[in-house]
């Protein structure tokens, strides 16, 4: 009796943890690409083991001046795939996008995020303005489940492009740095009550 108590214990031990579970939303995986994540190694993807939250951390995300021309810009595109199963809809909620700002006087910088899902016409865009002089550390939340709701079950695919754009053409003799360290966002999953079968 020992024995087989002593075997079933290193079994579950040793057995593979099982999968999320196919009744719930979770996210799939993350793809991403542009300028300002131009390969796999340029941006790290991390989602949490409920596989509800992501955070993405950017490396090659920046904007220098000088050199460059007067007004730059530079954007990663994340295409979130989700897992939404029939009798529900989900969506992206308090994506939260963090970076620093060195910006002499005159100078403007623009964080500007846009939210689409597959499928659906409606979108969201948040655009998020620093003035200089300012020199600090920047923390931009948007809440696109406002607006932006997946059909009622199937895979979803959520794309969000986060843009930064830095205006030194008031002070071209000035410097400047502009980077996005960071965005992380959540699920948010609620049930459809229509009668209809979806």
């Amino acid at each position: 009796m020992t024995s087989l108590f002593i075997l079933s214990a290193l079994y579950a031990c040793l057995a593979p943890p099982a999968g999320p579970d196919p009744n719930s939303v979770y996210i799939e995986k993350i793809t991403t690409g542009g300028d300002g994540c131009p390969s796999p190694a340029a941006v790290a993807t991390t989602i949490s083991e409920d596989r509800t939250i992501f955070v993405l951390s950017y490396i090659k995300m920046q904007l220098e001046h000088p050199p460059g021309p007067a007004v730059a810009k530079v954007h990663c595109k994340a295409g979130v795939h989700l897992h939404v199963p029939k009798g529900w809809q989900v969506a992206l909620t308090h994506v939260t996008t963090r970076g620093y700002a060195y910006l002499e006087h005159d100078m403007v910088a623009h964080q500007t995020a846009s939210y689409r899902l597959a499928g659906v016409p409606i979108g969201a865009e948040y655009s998020h303005a620093l003035m200089g002089p300012h020199d600090d550390f920047y923390q931009f939340t948007d809440d696109p489940a406002a607006t932006v709701w997946s059909k009622c079950g199937g895979p979803g695919l959520f794309a969000f492009t986060t843009t930064l754009t830095l205006d030194t053409s008031a002070n071209p003799e000035g410097q400047a740095i502009f980077n996005t360290t960071s965005s992380d966002g959540e699920l948010a999953a609620r049930v459809h009550l229509d009668w209809r079968p979806c």
